[in-house]
């Protein structure tokens, strides 16, 4: 019975012994690359746009915006709901260590209903 491991250390043995690329093949490579990089220097280029422009390019335009407002809204939801949450699903344990401490940093709406709040 073969496991895991005697399988991927067959491959490794088998990529051992693979044939390497020839010289020629590696400098037909390198040469195609170096003419592909001289085909468009960076003057060329579409100029970025001024304003908000530059910096939605920078973190990959407006989907890239999207997630990283997706992304710090679950991390705030995460922040303000987990501990309390986490604590009742083990029963008050996290408290009782001092890991979570009960306050009113989070408001609550008692204080809206009659007599409630104060």
């Amino acid at each position: 019975m073969t496991t895991d491991r005697d399988m991927l250390d067959e491959l490794f043995a088998e990529a051992r012994d693979a044939e390497t690329p020839g010289d020629a093949l590696v400098a037909r490579v390198l040469a195609d690359a170096a003419r592909v990089q001289g085909e468009t220097p960076l003057s060329d280029m579409a100029p970025v746009r001024g304003g908000g422009g530059g910096w939605l390019s920078g973190i990959g335009s407006w989907l890239g915006a999207g997630g990283l407002v997706a992304a710090t809204a679950a991390g705030l939801l995460i922040g303000v709901t987990a501990p309390d949450t986490v604590d009742s699903a083990l029963g008050g344990r996290l408290t009782d260590l001092g890991l979570v401490a009960q306050d009113d940093l989070v408001p609550t709406l008692s204080y809206l209903l009659p007599g409630g709040g104060g």
